[in-house]
Protein backbone atom coordinates (compact mmCIF):
# COMPACT_ATOMS: atom_id res chain seq x y z
CA UNK A 1 0.00 0.00 0.00
CA UNK A 2 2.55 2.58 0.58
CA UNK A 3 5.90 0.58 -0.22
CA UNK A 4 6.28 -0.69 3.62
CA UNK A 5 5.35 -4.44 3.75
CA UNK A 6 1.84 -4.17 5.77
CA UNK A 7 2.45 -8.14 7.02
CA UNK A 8 5.25 -9.07 8.74
CA UNK A 9 8.36 -6.60 8.58
CA UNK A 10 11.47 -7.23 10.09
CA UNK A 11 12.24 -3.80 10.36
CA UNK A 12 9.79 -3.21 13.10
CA UNK A 13 9.90 -6.82 14.69
CA UNK A 14 13.38 -7.18 15.29
CA UNK A 15 15.84 -6.71 18.24
CA UNK A 16 15.57 -3.04 19.42
CA UNK A 17 18.54 -1.92 18.13
CA UNK A 18 17.79 -3.25 14.43
CA UNK A 19 14.31 -1.51 14.73
CA UNK A 20 16.31 2.04 16.05
CA UNK A 21 18.52 1.63 12.51
CA UNK A 22 15.66 1.28 10.67
CA UNK A 23 15.31 4.00 8.57
CA UNK A 24 11.67 5.30 8.33
CA UNK A 25 9.88 6.91 5.27
CA UNK A 26 6.79 9.06 5.21
CA UNK A 27 5.51 8.90 1.91
CA UNK A 28 1.89 10.40 2.39
CA UNK A 29 0.75 13.30 0.57
CA UNK A 30 -2.77 14.34 1.90
CA UNK A 31 -5.20 15.36 -0.74
CA UNK A 32 -6.95 18.88 0.98
CA UNK A 33 -10.54 18.71 1.60
CA UNK A 34 -13.50 20.98 1.93
CA UNK A 35 -14.15 21.63 5.88
CA UNK A 36 -17.51 22.51 6.08
CA UNK A 37 -19.22 19.95 8.45
CA UNK A 38 -16.12 18.24 9.42
CA UNK A 39 -14.86 17.09 12.72
CA UNK A 40 -11.25 17.52 13.82
CA UNK A 41 -8.75 16.86 16.61
CA UNK A 42 -8.23 19.16 19.53
CA UNK A 43 -4.73 20.93 18.27
CA UNK A 44 -3.23 19.70 21.58
CA UNK A 45 -1.66 16.69 22.13
CA UNK A 46 -2.51 15.48 26.10
CA UNK A 47 -1.12 13.41 28.05
CA UNK A 48 -1.78 9.48 26.45
CA UNK A 49 -3.32 10.57 23.14
CA UNK A 50 -1.10 11.60 20.26
CA UNK A 51 -2.19 13.95 16.98
CA UNK A 52 -1.21 12.68 13.57
CA UNK A 53 -2.62 15.35 10.41
CA UNK A 54 -5.40 12.09 9.67
CA UNK A 55 -6.21 10.68 12.77
CA UNK A 56 -5.32 10.81 16.72
CA UNK A 57 -4.35 7.18 18.61
CA UNK A 58 -4.16 6.64 22.51
CA UNK A 59 -1.12 4.77 23.53
CA UNK A 60 -0.59 1.39 23.99
CA UNK A 61 -2.42 0.26 27.79
CA UNK A 62 0.64 -0.67 30.19
CA UNK A 63 3.80 0.35 31.67
CA UNK A 64 7.32 -0.20 29.38
CA UNK A 65 6.01 1.65 26.01
CA UNK A 66 8.24 4.10 24.50
CA UNK A 67 7.08 5.99 21.09
CA UNK A 68 10.09 5.29 18.74
CA UNK A 69 8.64 7.43 15.86
CA UNK A 70 6.61 10.15 15.15
CA UNK A 71 5.77 11.93 11.29
CA UNK A 72 3.08 13.97 10.67
CA UNK A 73 0.97 10.55 9.42
CA UNK A 74 2.44 7.51 11.22
CA UNK A 75 3.85 6.69 14.73
CA UNK A 76 5.64 3.69 16.29
CA UNK A 77 5.79 2.74 20.01
CA UNK A 78 8.18 -0.57 20.97
CA UNK A 79 8.34 -2.62 24.09
CA UNK A 80 11.75 -4.19 24.89
CA UNK A 81 10.99 -7.94 25.67
CA UNK A 82 11.42 -8.10 29.76
CA UNK A 83 10.30 -10.66 32.73
CA UNK A 84 6.41 -9.80 31.98
CA UNK A 85 6.04 -9.63 28.09
CA UNK A 86 7.54 -10.20 25.13
CA UNK A 87 8.85 -7.61 22.54
CA UNK A 88 5.78 -5.93 21.36
CA UNK A 89 5.66 -3.28 18.49
CA UNK A 90 2.01 -1.09 17.88
CA UNK A 91 1.96 0.89 14.41
CA UNK A 92 -0.68 3.53 13.69
CA UNK A 93 -0.28 5.47 9.89
CA UNK A 94 -1.66 7.11 7.45
CA UNK A 95 -1.42 6.04 3.59
CA UNK A 96 -3.13 7.14 0.44
CA UNK A 97 -3.29 3.91 -1.52
CA UNK A 98 -2.12 3.96 -5.55
CA UNK A 99 -5.86 3.05 -6.38
CA UNK A 100 -8.80 4.72 -4.55
CA UNK A 101 -10.76 2.37 -2.42
CA UNK A 102 -14.76 2.53 -1.82
CA UNK A 103 -15.67 -1.04 0.11
CA UNK A 104 -14.73 -3.36 2.27
CA UNK A 105 -14.33 -6.05 -0.65
CA UNK A 106 -11.92 -3.78 -2.70
CA UNK A 107 -9.94 -2.77 0.48
CA UNK A 108 -9.77 -6.88 1.89
CA UNK A 109 -8.77 -7.60 -1.50
CA UNK A 110 -6.00 -5.17 -1.18
CA UNK A 111 -4.63 -6.18 1.64
CA UNK A 112 -4.49 -10.04 0.82
CA UNK A 113 -2.70 -8.80 -2.19
CA UNK A 114 -0.32 -6.50 -0.27
CA UNK A 115 0.30 -9.32 2.49
CA UNK A 116 1.22 -12.00 -0.11
CA UNK A 117 3.60 -9.63 -2.74
CA UNK A 118 4.92 -8.12 0.80
CA UNK A 119 6.07 -11.11 2.82
CA UNK A 120 9.31 -12.15 1.84
CA UNK A 121 9.09 -16.10 1.84
CA UNK A 122 12.59 -16.02 2.26
CA UNK A 123 12.90 -14.50 5.70
CA UNK A 124 9.25 -15.75 6.65
CA UNK A 125 7.42 -18.89 7.20
CA UNK A 126 3.78 -17.78 7.13
CA UNK A 127 1.92 -20.44 8.69
CA UNK A 128 -1.80 -18.61 9.67
CA UNK A 129 -3.78 -15.97 7.80
CA UNK A 130 -7.04 -14.18 8.18
CA UNK A 131 -8.51 -11.43 6.21
CA UNK A 132 -11.93 -10.21 6.98
CA UNK A 133 -14.30 -7.61 6.43
CA UNK A 134 -15.35 -5.84 9.95
CA UNK A 135 -19.00 -6.12 10.97
CA UNK A 136 -19.68 -2.44 12.33
CA UNK A 137 -22.09 -1.26 9.78
CA UNK A 138 -20.86 2.80 10.34
CA UNK A 139 -17.74 2.30 9.15
CA UNK A 140 -15.13 0.39 6.00
CA UNK A 141 -12.90 -1.70 7.86
CA UNK A 142 -11.07 -4.77 7.04
CA UNK A 143 -9.35 -6.98 10.02
CA UNK A 144 -6.73 -9.41 9.54
CA UNK A 145 -3.95 -11.58 11.42
CA UNK A 146 -0.72 -12.65 10.30
CA UNK A 147 1.45 -15.54 12.30
CA UNK A 148 4.90 -16.82 10.92
CA UNK A 149 8.55 -17.42 11.88
CA UNK A 150 11.12 -15.24 11.63
CA UNK A 151 13.34 -17.87 10.10
CA UNK A 152 16.25 -15.29 10.47
CA UNK A 153 15.91 -14.95 14.34
CA UNK A 154 16.98 -18.32 15.83
CA UNK A 155 16.43 -18.49 19.42
CA UNK A 156 18.89 -20.37 22.16
CA UNK A 157 16.53 -23.19 21.37
CA UNK A 158 17.70 -23.41 17.89
CA UNK A 159 14.20 -22.72 16.59
CA UNK A 160 12.46 -19.57 14.41
CA UNK A 161 11.13 -17.08 16.74
CA UNK A 162 7.30 -16.36 16.20
CA UNK A 163 5.51 -13.54 15.39
CA UNK A 164 2.26 -12.78 15.87
CA UNK A 165 0.58 -10.04 14.08
CA UNK A 166 -3.11 -8.19 14.05
CA UNK A 167 -3.75 -5.49 11.95
CA UNK A 168 -6.81 -3.21 11.29
CA UNK A 169 -7.22 -0.96 8.04
CA UNK A 170 -10.18 1.31 7.28
CA UNK A 171 -11.25 4.08 4.63
CA UNK A 172 -11.11 7.19 6.21
CA UNK A 173 -15.02 8.48 7.01
CA UNK A 174 -14.14 11.93 5.87
CA UNK A 175 -12.26 10.76 2.60
CA UNK A 176 -12.34 7.20 1.29
CA UNK A 177 -9.32 8.21 -0.32
CA UNK A 178 -7.25 7.86 2.91
CA UNK A 179 -6.30 4.82 4.62
CA UNK A 180 -5.99 4.23 8.51
CA UNK A 181 -4.30 1.60 9.58
CA UNK A 182 -2.98 -0.01 12.56
CA UNK A 183 -1.39 -2.83 13.97
CA UNK A 184 -0.04 -4.67 17.39
CA UNK A 185 2.07 -7.23 16.97
CA UNK A 186 4.63 -10.13 19.23
CA UNK A 187 8.12 -11.48 18.76
CA UNK A 188 7.41 -15.33 20.92
CA UNK A 189 9.85 -18.07 21.17
CA UNK A 190 9.24 -20.84 19.06
CA UNK A 191 7.24 -22.47 21.75
CA UNK A 192 4.66 -19.87 20.88
CA UNK A 193 4.92 -19.12 24.60
CA UNK A 194 3.26 -15.55 24.53
CA UNK A 195 3.12 -13.61 28.39
CA UNK A 196 0.19 -11.35 27.46
CA UNK A 197 -3.35 -11.55 26.23
CA UNK A 198 -2.08 -9.85 22.10
CA UNK A 199 -5.39 -9.84 21.10
CA UNK A 200 -7.09 -8.37 23.76
CA UNK A 201 -4.28 -5.70 23.75
CA UNK A 202 -4.59 -4.95 19.63
CA UNK A 203 -8.62 -4.73 20.34
CA UNK A 204 -7.99 -1.78 22.57
CA UNK A 205 -5.23 -0.34 20.78
CA UNK A 206 -7.30 -0.28 17.89
CA UNK A 207 -10.19 1.16 19.23
CA UNK A 208 -8.05 4.39 20.36
CA UNK A 209 -7.76 5.52 17.11
CA UNK A 210 -10.29 8.70 16.11
CA UNK A 211 -10.42 9.58 12.35
CA UNK A 212 -10.67 13.46 12.41
CA UNK A 213 -10.46 15.85 9.17
CA UNK A 214 -7.34 15.15 7.26
CA UNK A 215 -6.38 19.10 6.84
CA UNK A 216 -2.58 20.21 6.46
CA UNK A 217 -0.56 23.43 6.52
CA UNK A 218 -2.70 26.72 4.89
CA UNK A 219 -5.54 24.09 4.64
CA UNK A 220 -6.90 25.40 7.87
CA UNK A 221 -6.55 28.80 6.77
CA UNK A 222 -10.27 29.01 5.95
CA UNK A 223 -11.41 27.85 9.21
CA UNK A 224 -9.07 29.83 10.99
CA UNK A 225 -10.24 32.86 9.06
CA UNK A 226 -14.33 31.65 10.36
CA UNK A 227 -12.88 31.97 13.80
CA UNK A 228 -12.47 27.99 14.65
CA UNK A 229 -9.80 28.56 17.58
CA UNK A 230 -8.75 25.06 16.74
CA UNK A 231 -8.01 25.86 13.35
CA UNK A 232 -6.88 28.56 14.72
CA UNK A 233 -4.00 27.28 16.21
CA UNK A 234 -3.09 24.50 13.66
CA UNK A 235 -2.48 27.15 11.43
CA UNK A 236 -0.59 28.62 13.82
CA UNK A 237 1.90 25.44 14.62
CA UNK A 238 2.11 25.13 10.73
CA UNK A 239 3.62 29.31 10.32
CA UNK A 240 6.14 28.66 13.53
CA UNK A 241 7.61 25.45 11.45
CA UNK A 242 7.73 27.54 8.28
CA UNK A 243 9.26 30.28 10.05
CA UNK A 244 6.16 32.68 9.34
CA UNK A 245 6.44 33.67 12.89
CA UNK A 246 4.52 37.14 13.10
CA UNK A 247 1.44 35.75 11.25
CA UNK A 248 1.64 32.55 13.91
CA UNK A 249 1.86 34.59 17.03
CA UNK A 250 -1.25 37.06 15.45
CA UNK A 251 -3.41 33.66 15.23
CA UNK A 252 -2.82 32.08 18.99
CA UNK A 253 -3.84 35.65 19.99
CA UNK A 254 -6.82 34.84 18.16
CA UNK A 255 -7.56 31.68 19.64
CA UNK A 256 -5.73 32.79 23.29
CA UNK A 257 -8.64 34.97 23.61
CA UNK A 258 -10.84 32.50 22.86
CA UNK A 259 -9.83 30.34 25.62
CA UNK A 260 -7.94 27.99 23.99
CA UNK A 261 -5.76 26.57 26.32
CA UNK A 262 -2.53 25.04 23.56
CA UNK A 263 -2.62 28.90 22.29
CA UNK A 264 -2.19 30.13 25.48
CA UNK A 265 0.36 27.58 26.45
CA UNK A 266 2.29 28.12 23.05
CA UNK A 267 1.65 31.69 23.65
CA UNK A 268 3.34 32.19 26.83
CA UNK A 269 6.29 29.92 25.66
CA UNK A 270 6.81 32.34 22.89
CA UNK A 271 6.98 35.39 25.80
CA UNK A 272 9.28 33.06 27.64
CA UNK A 273 11.30 32.97 24.95
CA UNK A 274 11.48 35.56 22.91
CA UNK A 275 9.96 33.72 19.84
CA UNK A 276 8.35 36.12 17.40
CA UNK A 277 7.75 38.67 20.35
CA UNK A 278 9.21 40.71 22.70
CA UNK A 279 10.51 38.52 25.79
CA UNK A 280 8.21 39.00 28.95
CA UNK A 281 8.42 36.76 31.43
CA UNK A 282 5.59 38.67 33.22
CA UNK A 283 3.16 37.74 29.97
CA UNK A 284 4.50 34.27 29.93
CA UNK A 285 3.36 33.82 33.43
CA UNK A 286 0.06 35.28 32.22
CA UNK A 287 -0.98 33.03 29.63
CA UNK A 288 0.94 29.92 31.09
CA UNK A 289 -1.56 30.34 34.44
CA UNK A 290 -4.22 30.96 32.22
CA UNK A 291 -3.85 27.48 30.49
CA UNK A 292 -2.48 25.22 33.83
CA UNK A 293 -5.28 26.74 35.70
CA UNK A 294 -7.40 24.51 33.68
CA UNK A 295 -5.39 21.30 34.16
CA UNK A 296 -3.29 21.21 31.18
CA UNK A 297 -0.38 19.56 31.26
CA UNK A 298 1.65 21.17 29.39
CA UNK A 299 0.99 24.60 30.43
CA UNK A 300 1.28 23.07 34.03
CA UNK A 301 4.95 22.22 33.26
CA UNK A 302 5.96 25.51 31.53
CA UNK A 303 4.78 27.35 34.12
CA UNK A 304 6.36 25.60 36.54
CA UNK A 305 9.64 26.10 34.66
CA UNK A 306 8.91 29.51 34.16
CA UNK A 307 8.24 30.23 38.21
CA UNK A 308 11.58 28.30 38.68
CA UNK A 309 13.84 29.63 36.37
CA UNK A 310 12.84 33.34 35.17
CA UNK A 311 14.21 35.79 38.24
CA UNK A 312 11.31 38.64 37.11
CA UNK A 313 8.85 36.30 38.37
CA UNK A 314 10.98 33.30 39.96
CA UNK A 315 8.88 32.08 42.70
CA UNK A 316 10.65 28.32 43.45
CA UNK A 317 8.23 27.09 46.34
CA UNK A 318 4.90 27.47 43.47
CA UNK A 319 7.07 26.70 40.76
CA UNK A 320 8.02 23.36 42.08
CA UNK A 321 3.89 22.85 42.72
CA UNK A 322 3.29 22.61 38.99
CA UNK A 323 6.20 20.92 38.03
CA UNK A 324 4.68 18.41 39.91
CA UNK A 325 1.37 18.39 39.22
CA UNK A 326 2.49 18.31 35.53
CA UNK A 327 4.39 14.93 35.58
CA UNK A 328 1.58 13.58 38.13
CA UNK A 329 -0.80 14.38 34.83
CA UNK A 330 1.54 12.92 32.79
CA UNK A 331 3.52 15.46 30.95
CA UNK A 332 6.56 14.45 29.50
CA UNK A 333 8.34 17.73 29.84
CA UNK A 334 6.92 18.28 33.31
CA UNK A 335 8.44 14.96 34.20
CA UNK A 336 12.02 15.29 32.57
CA UNK A 337 12.24 18.30 34.64
CA UNK A 338 10.98 17.02 38.06
CA UNK A 339 13.62 14.01 37.51
CA UNK A 340 15.99 16.98 36.72
CA UNK A 341 15.63 18.55 39.70
CA UNK A 342 15.06 15.75 42.24
CA UNK A 343 18.57 14.36 40.60
CA UNK A 344 20.28 17.05 40.95
CA UNK A 345 18.63 18.49 44.11
CA UNK A 346 17.55 21.91 42.45
CA UNK A 347 14.78 24.70 42.97
CA UNK A 348 15.04 23.94 46.63
CA UNK A 349 14.42 20.20 46.08
CA UNK A 350 15.90 17.33 48.28
CA UNK A 351 18.27 15.79 46.14
CA UNK A 352 16.51 11.91 44.89
CA UNK A 353 18.40 9.84 42.55
CA UNK A 354 16.03 7.01 42.52
CA UNK A 355 12.43 9.16 42.29
CA UNK A 356 14.47 11.57 39.64
CA UNK A 357 15.88 8.27 37.46
CA UNK A 358 12.05 7.10 37.38
CA UNK A 359 10.64 10.58 36.50
CA UNK A 360 13.15 10.41 33.52
CA UNK A 361 12.65 7.30 32.81
CA UNK A 362 8.48 8.24 32.32
CA UNK A 363 9.06 11.29 30.15
CA UNK A 364 11.77 8.82 27.80
CA UNK A 365 9.02 6.55 27.28
CA UNK A 366 6.96 9.57 26.35
CA UNK A 367 9.33 10.58 23.44
CA UNK A 368 11.23 13.39 25.06
CA UNK A 369 14.79 13.31 23.33
CA UNK A 370 16.30 15.47 26.29
CA UNK A 371 15.09 12.92 29.20
CA UNK A 372 15.98 9.69 26.69
CA UNK A 373 19.85 11.37 26.70
CA UNK A 374 19.56 11.84 30.48
CA UNK A 375 18.59 8.27 31.13
CA UNK A 376 20.93 7.03 28.90
CA UNK A 377 23.32 8.43 31.24
CA UNK A 378 21.84 7.36 33.97
CA UNK A 379 21.70 3.75 33.00
CA UNK A 380 25.32 3.83 31.49
CA UNK A 381 26.23 5.34 34.86
CA UNK A 382 24.15 3.20 37.54
CA UNK A 383 22.21 6.50 38.83
CA UNK A 384 19.09 5.90 39.92
CA UNK A 385 18.87 2.51 38.75
CA UNK A 386 21.08 -0.41 38.37
CA UNK A 387 23.85 -0.45 35.33
CA UNK A 388 22.55 -1.52 31.82
CA UNK A 389 24.84 -0.65 28.99
CA UNK A 390 22.35 -2.35 26.45
CA UNK A 391 19.30 -0.46 27.57
CA UNK A 392 21.82 3.11 27.85
CA UNK A 393 22.33 2.16 24.34
CA UNK A 394 18.84 1.56 22.97
CA UNK A 395 17.91 4.77 24.89
CA UNK A 396 20.66 6.75 23.37
CA UNK A 397 20.20 5.86 19.71
CA UNK A 398 16.50 6.95 20.57
CA UNK A 399 17.35 10.44 21.57
CA UNK A 400 20.14 10.79 18.73
CA UNK A 401 17.21 9.74 16.19
CA UNK A 402 15.33 12.64 17.49
CA UNK A 403 17.82 15.15 16.89
CA UNK A 404 19.38 15.31 19.70
CA UNK A 405 22.83 16.62 19.03
CA UNK A 406 24.89 15.05 22.22
CA UNK A 407 23.53 11.82 21.72
CA UNK A 408 24.14 11.96 17.81
CA UNK A 409 27.87 13.37 18.73
CA UNK A 410 28.46 10.76 21.68
CA UNK A 411 27.52 8.03 18.76
CA UNK A 412 29.82 9.20 15.57
CA UNK A 413 32.48 9.54 18.15
CA UNK A 414 31.70 5.47 19.16
CA UNK A 415 31.41 4.72 15.49
CA UNK A 416 34.78 6.19 14.70
CA UNK A 417 35.94 4.37 17.43
CA UNK A 418 34.63 1.03 16.81
CA UNK A 419 33.20 0.36 19.89
CA UNK A 420 30.62 1.02 22.75
CA UNK A 421 29.97 4.19 22.70
CA UNK A 422 30.52 5.76 26.22
CA UNK A 423 27.64 7.70 28.31
CA UNK A 424 29.09 10.58 30.40
CA UNK A 425 27.44 11.41 33.73
CA UNK A 426 23.96 13.42 33.52
CA UNK A 427 25.13 16.42 34.14
CA UNK A 428 23.09 20.09 35.09
CA UNK A 429 21.54 21.87 32.39
CA UNK A 430 23.40 24.93 31.98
Amino acid sequence: MDGRPAGIDSAYHGDAMTTLRTVFLACLALTPMAAQAQTHAPAEDRPGRIVLVPMSVERPAGAGWALVRRTDTDLTFLHPADKEHNSLVAIASGKVPDKRLRSTDELAALLRKDLKEKTDPRRFEVFAEEVRPDAAPDRKCVRYRQQARDLAAIGADGKAQLIDLYGQVCLHPADEGILLAVTLSERAPADGAGKQNIAEMAERFFRGMRAHAPLKGRDWQPLAEQGDANAQVWLARTLMQTNELEEAIVWLGRAADKGHVDAQALLGLSYLTGRAVTRSPEDALKWLRMAAEKSYPKAEGLLGLTLITAAEVRNEEEGRRWVRKAAADGDPFGQALLGELLLFGKAGMEKNETEGAAWVRNASEQGEAKAQYMLAGLLYNGIGSAKDPVQSRFWLDLAAAQGHPEARKLLEQARRASRPAPVPTPAESK
